[in-house]
């Protein structure tokens, strides 16, 4: 069972990347540098799956036949064959001489091939009973002990919302009161720089509230008054305060949010009541 369920994975993996690259030299033409590649692969993977195996041998004696080398172009066909005794060249894309070539070799290794041929589809045999076993094993125990009684939720949290302000990254990690905290406060600062910037402007942009020094009294510091003068001091300390306050929140906030940041979380559910929260850190 061990070694079907690694045959298994093997076939259902990708062509490995080597195979990838021999077959776009193929297609580009550039024949004796695929031929070199698929030789190299092969030296160094001699484990390929069938499927592999077959188109690696494949690009070996097309590329060989194209190269002139008929000999290692038939070597290479008949290890093709070893592997897969059925395939069949697509007379839609493999020039005839070539496809001629191939069934001659395959017709004369018949009778090595005929044995070959039925080992393997007794290895399919053998693998699709194996498969039925499994899914009766699984059906009888899902019928004996019923369908899942738990469920497991998962959610993937953003690591970029440790960076946003607002209490983001609390309200992700699942501490509202915090991140309604933050985000007030920040809301609050926020609002008490603008309204500052706003007045400030206000004040400094009225012209009528200009002085000059010919004025008797309270013009020691032109254009303003001395009154507007203090007035746009104290609104000047609030806006720097305010906006102080402002970013000293934010960087709690993700100072915060990243100490208290779990990339995955996975709640477990069960139906009948009775939850339970199940917690995993993976970094």
């Amino acid at each position: 069972m061990i070694s079907l369920l690694l045959a298994l994975a093997v076939s259902a993996a990708p062509p490995p990347a080597d195979l990838k690259r021999a077959r776009d030299r193929f297609e580009f033409g550039a024949y004796a540098e695929c031929a070199g590649a698929v030789r190299e692969l092969l030296a160094r993977q001699p484990e390929l799956s069938d499927a592999d195996a077959a188109e690696a041998y494949k690009l070996l004696g097309l590329s060989e036949y194209h190269l002139g080398d008929r000999a290692q172009a038939r070597s290479a066909f008949v290890s093709l064959l070893s592997h897969d005794p059925d395939y069949v060249l697509d007379p839609f894309f493999v020039p005839p001489p070539i496809v001629e070539l191939f069934d001659q070799v395959k017709k004369e290794h018949e009778a090595d091939l005929a044995p070959l041929r039925e080992r393997k589809r007794q290895l399919r045999e053998q693998e699709r009973l194996a498969e039925e076993a499994r899914r009766k094993l699984l059906a009888e125990e899902q019928a004996r002990t019923g369908p899942p009684a738990k469920v497991i939720r998962v959610q993937e949290r953003i690591y970029l919302f440790n960076w946003l302000p607002l209490g983001a990254g609390q309200f992700q990690n699942g501490d509202g009161s915090k991140g309604t905290a933050i985000a007030a406060g920040e809301v609050v600062m926020g609002l008490v720089n603008i309204g500052a910037i706003l007045f400030h402007n206000q004040i400094a942009e009225d012209r009528s509230r200009r002085c000059s020094p010919s004025q008797p009294t309270g013009c020691s510091h032109p254009p303003f008054t001395d009154a507007d003068r203090r007035l746009l001091d104290r609104t000047d300390a609030v806006k720097y305060a305010s906006a102080a306050l402002f970013w000293a929140i934010y960087a709690y906030g993700v100072v915060d949010a990243h100490l208290n940041y779990v990339p995955r979380v996975e709640t477990e559910i069960t139906p009948q009541g009775g939850g339970a929260l199940k917690l995993t850190w993976a970094y």
